[in-house]
């Protein structure tokens, strides 16, 4: 099946899955049911992933949205329209797509101000909006902006269906805590329980510049989120830290060779008497005898921040003069590499088993039909879908439920089995779900196979249920690695690794 737009093919697994929704939907004589499984079918031959950008009010998700994006397209200032569910998607002409609650929508022209200077209709009116661009991002993946989940701890509806309608997500968190906990297991609940965790979520510490008052925020960080990356090991893949508006600036059009004056200006003045200026928003705007005007220190903060003027005089002073080599500096040290690298690896290189798990969730609640000739499609259909979670790359979707029953305490396992079983689940290519580098070879990966396979098996023994069903699992998805790269299943090798007692 070729997928309409960039000329990618739809992945196998999924393109399987739209062949039974299509066999099932010409046998079924309800057209409700007829209904949702065309809406499913269209849904699965969408060209590109769909990838949503969620998490509480004000943690910068619009702002993170457009350094994906490259462009400031994202409302990100104090309107209506953050209150709104965004959707952006690649498209020939510059153009929002305004869908009113009442089911009727409008065009309108893409101004250049992006969403916020394009829509003025109250946010109740509308249901969400469609933005249509060509921009090149969006050729790799669909975006979803999502409106803050919470208000005094009410979700918000519309963004907890938007990121159950996404098939990987990630979500920003400025400062970590329960509410975050919360919030990711509402969103999960929402999309149907276990179909969103490890395997299709990525964290990102947003905002770091407000976790600490030290001048290089990284330190702090750092620390942050490896330990939130381990408290939240069952339902995200990672936690990455970004300076999200020095990562929007850096891939964005509006950085200037103006700007990049006024940073020069910056650093030729008295450096200590700069720094002292730049401990508070409210000293550097009242600099009365600053080198530089009030509209240009505006601007700065605007397009920077504290955090980001500091970072500029820094890469000034590692010889970064020009405005390329500051954007270019801006993106390194903003942490937005991290993300990029993650989505494309994890969530667009899997995008097939992705999205035909998001499809088969959506099917879980198809299967009552008052027509008897109804009830027994579905019954086909129920089982042919058993078949399809056969196939490995959804195996490895099923892991997820193995990170979580650990999190929980359902089953125990030793910290090096924990690591391979989180690495299995999570692994963006045959190499890393072993614990390989991305470039080890089939040789390599022939043996690291190997060496799990009886490990897992004698886990198999054991008597609990839970864990006999994921090891099982994982067993099997070695055994599937090892035949794909070129070796046997039968008499392995004695395992290199022995299977460490349950702690």
């Amino acid at each position: 099946m070729q997928a309409a737009g960039t000329g990618s093919p739809v992945g196998p697994v999924t393109t399987r899955l739209v062949a039974l929704c299509a066999d099932t939907r010409d046998r079924l004589r309800t057209p409700e049911l007829r209904d949702r499984l065309d809406a499913l079918v269209t849904r699965l031959s969408e060209p590109r992933i769909r990838v949503a950008v969620g998490g509480r009010m004000n943690a910068g998700k619009s702002t993170l949205a457009n350094a994906l994006l490259q462009e400031r397209l994202a409302a990100t200032g104090a309107t209506e329209t953050t209150r709104l569910v965004t959707w952006f998607r690649h498209g020939h002409q510059a153009r929002v797509r305004v869908h009113h609650r009442d089911g009727t929508d409008r065009l309108l022209p893409l101004g250049p101000g992006g969403v916020g200077a394009t829509v003025s209709t109250p946010g109740e009116e509308i249901s969400h909006l469609t933005v249509e661009t060509p921009n090149d991002a969006l050729t790799r993946y669909t975006l979803i902006d999502t409106p803050g989940m919470d208000s005094l701890s009410k979700l918000d509806p519309d963004s907890l269906a938007a990121l159950g309608d996404a098939d990987a997500v990630v979500y920003l968190m400025p400062h970590p805590g329960e509410r975050d906990v919360e919030a990711i297991d509402a969103v999960r609940g929402w999309a149907g329980g276990l179909r969103l965790g490890a395997a299709n979520m990525l964290g990102v510490l947003s905002r770091i510049d407000t976790l600490s008052g030290e001048d290089d925020p990284w330190p702090t960080a750092r620390r942050v989120a490896d330990r939130y990356a381990q408290e939240l090991r069952a339902v995200l893949s990672d936690v990455v830290p970004v300076a999200g508006l020095l990562a929007e600036t850096a891939r964005g059009p509006d950085f200037s060779e103006t700007d990049a004056r006024a940073l020069r200006t910056l650093a030729e003045a008295d450096r200590a008497g700069v720094l002292r200026k730049l401990r508070t928003v409210q000293r550097f705007r009242g600099w009365a005898e600053a080198p530089l005007a009030e509209d240009e220190r505006e601007r700065l903060l605007d397009l920077l921040g504290l955090h980001g003027v500091r970072v500029g005089l820094e890469l000034l002073d590692e010889g970064r003069r020009s405005t390329p080599a500051l954007l270019e500096g801006f993106a390194l040290r903003s942490g937005v590499e991290a993300v990029l690298e993650r989505i494309e690896t994890v969530f667009v290189a899997g995008a097939d088993r992705l999205r035909a798990s998001a499809g088969i969730a959506a099917l879980e609640h198809l299967w009552e039909a008052p027509d008897e000739v109804d009830r027994r499609a579905l019954r086909t259909l129920q089982s042919e879908l058993d078949r399809l979670r056969l196939e490995p790359a959804l195996r490895q979707v099923d892991l997820a439920a193995a990170l979580v029953d650990l999190e929980n305490g359902r089953m125990r396992l030793g910290d090096e089995d924990v690591a391979r079983l989180r690495d299995l689940a999570t692994g963006a290519d045959d190499a890393r779900r072993l614990g390989l580098p991305a470039d080890a070879g089939a040789d390599a990966i022939a043996a690291a196979a190997t060496a799990q396979i009886p490990a897992w098996r004698r886990l198999e023994a054991r008597p609990s249920r839970v864990l006999q069903r994921h090891v099982r699992t994982a067993r099997e998805l070695c055994e599937h690695m090892l035949f794909a790269a070129g070796g046997r299943t039968a008499a392995p090798t004695p395992p290199t690794w022995q299977a460490r007692t349950p702690s």
